[in-house]
């Protein structure tokens, strides 16, 4: 008899999904220590892609970094922005072009894709205001945290649409409840095989398989940075609900790591909300009906 992670690996089997683009590859295998990274290690494969090499000039040119004179090559941005944001961007268009737009009655990718680009921002802007840890590392695991759900819908519509169904007429329920009871399984660990079948770097896989662990990271917190802060962002507001139904455990788990900081809070979620359509513009998304800061109103 077939165990429920067996049945998630014949789920996500290697041949049914769409492969990682070569060029991108090329980039997430480089050191993981940019600083043993040569620049033209990280130039070569995104010129030899013409429409990668679009993309990242757009990136290197949009608002986010506001430079006054157009980047007009690759190796002149990198050299201006850094390697790890560069390669890091690759990353995400490259995930991004593997997610199916098609969707479920009640669930919307683009919205999915919202709420996990304002958890990456939150779990940046807090490890820049703590100056620990990596938040570029922080940025892509919160961002990517939710990447399996489009591609599980996908794979098994009815079943996996029934979950989805079940979570709209009980939105107090966390959806890795249902999943656990369903199937045995969570989107994270489904996750976890995506980035091992992407060959993602593993750190960031790890941090995108445990993001519904909180607990073990907060007991080793110092060694455990981005693991902590990820996992934190997943109680963040879902922006298709007007209410904060896991505001509580959010407060109680900030709390635990910053006792009596609770106000920085109301200044990140601030932060997002005012810097979101600069990073919304990058990977196309939508503005969210209710603004961070609002779910503090209630």
């Amino acid at each position: 008899m077939s165990s429920p992670i067996d049945d998630l690996h014949k789920i996500l089997n290697v041949e049914q999904l769409p492969a990682m683009p070569h060029s991108a590859l090329s980039v997430l295998q480089l050191d993981n220590d940019v600083s043993k990274v040569n620049i033209n290690d990280l130039v070569r494969p995104i010129e030899s892609d013409p429409g990668l090499a679009a993309q990242v000039l757009k990136f290197l040119n949009s608002s986010y970094f506001g430079f006054q004179s157009t980047i007009s090559n690759i190796k002149q941005g990198i050299a201006l922005v850094g390697i790890r944001i560069v390669k890091n961007f690759v990353l995400w268009k490259a995930v991004f072009s593997l997610i199916p737009k098609s969707g479920h009655a009640g669930f919307d990718v683009g919205m999915l894709w919202q709420d996990s680009l304002r958890r990456a921002m939150f779990s940046r802007f807090l490890l820049l205001e703590l100056k620990k840890g990596d938040p570029e590392i922080a940025f892509a695991g919160a961002l990517l945290q939710d990447m399996a759900i489009p591609i599980l819908l996908k794979q098994r519509k009815d079943l996996y649409g029934n979950v989805l169904n079940k979570l709209i007429q009980d939105p107090t329920t966390r959806l890795s409840i249902l999943e656990k009871d369903g199937f045995g399984w969570t989107h994270a660990e489904a996750a976890g095989v995506l980035g091992r079948s992407w060959k993602l770097p593993a750190l960031l896989t790890t941090i995108i398989e445990n993001h519904l662990d909180i607990e073990e990271p907060l007991k080793n917190f110092e060694d455990h940075y981005e693991q902590s802060i990820v996992a934190m962002s997943a109680f963040l507001p879902i922006g298709i609900r007007p209410q904060w139904n896991e505001k509580e455990a959010f407060f109680f788990h900030f709390n635990t790591l910053f006792p009596g900081k609770s106000e920085i809070v109301t200044t990140l979620l601030a932060k997002v909300d005012r810097e979101y359509e600069q990073y919304a513009a990058i990977l196309q998304l939508a503005k969210p009906r209710i603004a961070l800061a609002d779910y503090l109103k209630g």
